[in-house]
């Protein structure tokens, strides 16, 4: 396997036109500079961006951000056209390409990558002409900055490498509908201003070993337009066949049904917007999670990647006007979702139904360990071999949900205000306290998670009834119409069968805990008074009590009674997000109307 490394590694290097007898205006990188063994350090890549910058006009740095450690978050813009704003790009009539690195640090090859291909720019004098770059180095320089040699286990190389969260423990590719950090804030603040046509996540991959170099996920199994599924099935074929064709192996990402095994066979999902490809796909746009293999050399898996952005930047040359037209017909469709009367899935599964594919693995045996008495997986990566395995890749909604016209959530929700402005979602705010028979969920049941996830206890499991009721919603409550661009994202936000709702993030937990108490004094008395005077009463109390699995004590039978009577908090367990029909949003924006007026 070390020969067919270095044959490998040969072609990568002629690909990428780094040839050692090359004379250069440039500096070497880190990479460069190593001998492909070390990846940059933030301070070596803030330099790195001070200095590039200054080398070609046709490149502009601009910090985005600072960190809960006051490190920037550097970004590069390359466009031959030299314009650096997202108004002027547009105009141009560019398609606009995000490539980022380093939100996981401790898997850096993105931003040596990232140097390689800029500073062939600058040497050959040669940028694109009809797509502009984005070039994010560093989302996560907090971890970066905890450079260490062990901070991945089962990584070969570089030497040291970055810390795979921030500094508060948050992992940004899990951040970004619910933005609880502060450096996916200033991402979001990003994106949303230059709405990408196209974005390259970088990562390396743990997991099996296998031959392939690259593996990746695309969102083509049927979760966003036709048209943009199509694109992206014709772009993933190009690259695979491109780059096979200079030895670069690439495969859909590599999960096995039993985590370890390549017989069990193979499976993938759609990506929850929790994720870097998933945001963008509920954002309308095409997107690629790259995952160098880990077990891979780190100079091997870098030049990978660069062949990867070239050919990508080279496709995008010729389909910019293609792209750019799709994704603008992608953006009326998810305006015209609610008005479309059809239910929108939140989540998939994968059916039982297979196709069959040869896998570029490597011999593998399966022992018995003597320490643990675990299945211990020994590779041997000199013996590549070609398995025929079952593929499961086709997928059917699971759960749906109605699309409202709007959502409608009170002031006192003020982490929603913000989640809107981070977002750039469109919304207005009532003028006066209104009543609004508007439906919403009752909540039965919850469970939580038994251990924090990205610093919230989900909840895991509740029932949900949907009612009718009346509430009074003060004045400044929030009204979230879904006739807009951000329609999916609004969706996955607010219904609360949601996986990355802030409901099942633990943002709404507080609507769980009780705040008033009884007496059982009163109780008593009360539960008699309300026998007496409500019909076939007791009857139901008898049936409740009777169907419990152990006899409910007294406190829990007068309980019982407390919950049916006018003194039991109604908004308990009740979802404090409503939703609207569209004669209610329009009542509603005609009231505003009429109170302007006056």
């Amino acid at each position: 396997m070390r020969i067919i490394n270095l044959i490998i590694l040969g072609s990568l290097i002629a690909l990428a036109g780094c040839n050692t007898g090359q004379k250069s205006s440039i500096q070497p990188t880190v990479f460069e500079q190593s001998n492909g063994t070390r990846t940059a350090s933030y301070a070596q890549t803030i330099e790195y961006c001070n200095k590039t910058a200054k080398k070609s006009s046709k490149i502009k740095y601009i910090p985005i951000g600072k960190t809960p450690q006051n490190r920037i978050i550097p970004l590069l813009i390359i466009d031959s056209k030299e314009n650096f704003t997202h108004h002027k790009v547009k105009q141009s009539g560019n398609a606009i390409l995000l490539i980022q690195a380093n939100i996981h640090p401790g898997e850096p090859d993105g931003n040596d990558a990232g140097m390689l291909l800029i500073n062939k720019m600058i040497t050959e004098n040669n940028f694109p002409k009809n797509v502009t770059i984005l070039f994010l180095p560093i989302v996560n320089p907090d971890g970066l900055a905890r450079f260490g040699a062990y901070n991945r286990i089962n990584q070969d190389g570089p030497k040291e490498m970055g810390w795979r969260v921030t500094a508060q423990n948050y992992n940004l590719n899990r951040d970004y509908v619910k933005v609880d950090a502060p450096e996916m804030k200033y991402w979001l603040k990003l994106y949303n201003k230059w709405l990408p046509d196209f974005s390259i996540d970088c990562h390396v991959t743990d997991g099996a070993d296998y031959q392939y170099i690259l593996t990746y996920l695309i969102e083509t199994l049927g979760n966003m337009n036709a048209a943009q599924t199509t694109w992206q099935k014709e772009y993933i074929t190009t690259m695979e066949q491109n780059l096979m064709s200079v030895n670069i192996p690439m495969h859909r990402y590599v999960t096995f049904r039993k985590w370890h095994d390549p017989r069990s066979g193979l499976y993938t999902e759609p990506a929850a917007p929790r994720y870097t490809q998933g945001y963008a796909a509920v954002q309308n746009r095409p997107g690629i999670l790259l995952e160098a293999h880990s077990l891979k050399p780190f100079p091997i898996r870098v030049k990978a990647m660069l062949a990867l952005f070239n050919e990508t930047i080279a496709y995008l040359e010729k389909n910019s006007k293609k792209l750019i037209e799709l994704n603008k017909k992608a953006d009326q469709e998810a305006i015209e979702l609610y008005s479309k009367g059809e239910p929108f899935p939140l989540t998939y599964s994968t059916i039982n139904e297979c196709d069959t594919v040869d896998f570029l693995g490597v011999e593998y045996d399966i022992v018995k360990s003597d320490l643990t008495d675990g299945d211990w997986f020994k590779y041997y990566p000199d013996k590549p071999t070609t398995f025929r395995l079952p593929y499961y890749n086709k997928i059917k909604s699971e759960i749906m949900a109605d699309i409202p016209a709007a959502y409608i959530v009170g002031p006192e929700w003020q982490f929603i205000k913000r989640g809107l402005d981070i977002h750039n979602i469109e919304y207005f705010k009532v003028r006066e306290e209104t009543d609004i028979v508007a439906s919403t969920w009752q909540c039965t049941n919850p469970m939580w998670s038994s251990t924090p996830f990205e610093g919230h206890f989900l909840l895991r499991n509740v029932i949900l009834n949907n009612i009718s009721k009346q509430q009074k919603w003060p004045a400044k409550s929030i009204v979230i119409p879904t006739n807009q661009r951000r329609a999916r994202l609004i969706i996955h936000m607010f219904d609360p069968n949601s996986p990355d709702s802030y409901f099942r993030n633990g943002f709404f937990n507080s609507i769980f805990e009780r705040k008033e108490y009884y007496e059982t004094y009163v109780m008593e008395r009360i539960a008699r008074e309300m026998i007496d005077s409500i019909p076939e009463l007791k009857q139901k109390f008898i049936a409740w009590r009777d169907a419990q699995e152990s006899k409910p004590d007294q406190y829990e039978q007068l309980g019982w009674f407390y919950e049916q009577s006018p003194y039991f908090n109604y908004k308990r367990n009740l979802y404090p997000i409503s939703t609207l029909t569209n004669e209610q949003l329009s009542d509603l924006k005609s009231r505003i109307k009429r109170e302007k007026k006056n």
